[in-house]
């Protein structure tokens, strides 16, 4: 009975998250192709919302388009309508969406290649979405094998013990172990259950949250010899976390740089990059301010971390800057293209470890199992000897 209501509120809000990644994965599709055609952020907001049925997703469009439509004593006015969306559905990917949209309705230029990448990227993360909560949803069933296995064995006990007629199911404290046990398992199915909510957006946030602070950490390791350890640890875990944030960074920055020159796209870039970036961001920026022509401000970027990719994009913009790269937005988006790659690879991995986690929910019916099984069996034995001892048997 206390379970129950966990489960049943799992089940809606497993529904509900499912609903919610769907609509934002369709809202970004088409908003990439509406805009394409009209390059006007209203105009494409009102052709998209004509996609939805009655619902959240529809809902909130029309807030944005309202916001659009009503304000006039606003500067950032389209702006502040997309954030309408991007606070309901809170990813990364729609950000920088939406930043570009601003950005080449108020600027123009090329853009075709821009969108491209941005499609790219969105089937990307949605592949990584749906593979991961199929892989979530196969594990839930292991464990829910691991379970019925574990009980029926734990059966086994009164069979045996029905066999040489001993009741030992009656037992007050084989009743208590049973209740334990069976609450137990429910438990570890809703946790098993419960899992199947995150992957989608809504976890991005905390994750990122756990990194910068470990970023903190790592910044403030001293020279001891548990402070190196320590250290080496986080940077292999910050340094994979890295690879996979960079190519959104990348991805702002290349869109700045069709209307400004990089230091200056560096700079803008800084308030929507993601968190662990922006601490050597922000060095970076120091010291270009200092000297905009200093090469190894860009060399040093990330230089902690072992980012063979980072160095070599690093490099790249600052043969652009000098005006010695050749066509910027061509190597750009090659570099992007790579660096796409790379972060679906890392998230992947990331999505697998995650995995690690309902391994142990199913290995956890065993042990719950195995307990049951040993207490039934010192029970079945001290009954066995106590009718021994009044030669019932």
């Amino acid at each position: 009975m206390i379970v129950l209501p966990l489960l049943i509120r799992n089940t809606y809000r497993n529904r509900y998250y499912q609903q919610k990644f769907s609509d934002l994965n369709i809202y970004m599709e088409q908003f990439l192709y509406s805009f394409m055609k009209s390059r006007k952020v209203l105009t494409t907001l009102e052709d998209t919302y004509d996609l939805f049925e009655p619902g959240e997703m529809k809902k909130t469009i029309g807030a944005a388009i309202d916001h659009i439509r009503n304000t006039y004593n606003e500067s950032d006015f389209e702006e502040k309508a997309l954030k309408i969306i991007e606070k309901r559905y809170p990813y990364q990917g729609l950000t920088v969406m939406h930043r570009f949209a601003l950005r080449t309705e108020a600027l123009g230029g090329e853009y075709g290649e821009s969108v491209e990448l941005l499609l790219e990227s969105r089937r990307m993360w949605a592949d990584r979405v749906y593979a991961l909560q199929q892989e979530k949803k196969v594990k839930r069933r292991e464990i829910v094998l691991s379970i019925i296995t574990s009980l029926l064995l734990c059966s086994m006990v009164y069979y045996m013990a029905g066999r040489m007629n001993l009741d030992v199911s009656a037992n007050t404290f084989a009743q208590v172990i049973t209740v334990v046990v069976l609450v137990l398992d429910l438990f570890i199915y809703y946790k098993a259950d419960s899992k199947l909510t995150a992957g989608y957006f809504a976890d991005d946030t905390d994750r990122e949250r756990e990194y910068v602070k470990q970023y903190e950490r790592f910044e403030n390791y001293g020279n001891g010899f548990f402070d190196q350890l320590g250290k080496k640890a986080a940077k292999k875990k910050l340094t994979e976390y890295i690879k996979a944030c960079f190519p959104e960074w990348l991805m702002q920055l290349s869109l700045l740089m069709q209307s400004e020159n990089v230091q200056m796209a560096v700079f803008k870039s800084y308030d929507d990059a993601p968190e662990i970036i922006k601490p050597e961001l922000k060095k970076m920026i120091g010291r270009l301010r200092l000297n905009p022509n200093d090469k190894n401000a860009y060399t040093d970027f990330l230089s902690e971390f072992t980012l063979p990719a980072v160095r070599s994009t690093m490099k790249m913009l600052y043969s652009i800057s000098e005006g010695k790269g050749g066509e910027a937005r061509g190597q750009i988006a090659d570099i992007i293209r790579r660096n796409q790659e790379m972060s679906d690879k890392a998230k992947r991995a990331a999505d697998s470890d995650s995995l690690a986690g309902m391994y142990a929910l199913f290995l956890a019916p065993q042990l719950t199992g195995g307990l049951k099984l040993v207490c039934d069996m010192m029970l079945l034995f001290v009954v066995y000897m106590g009718s021994m001892a009044r030669g019932v048997v």
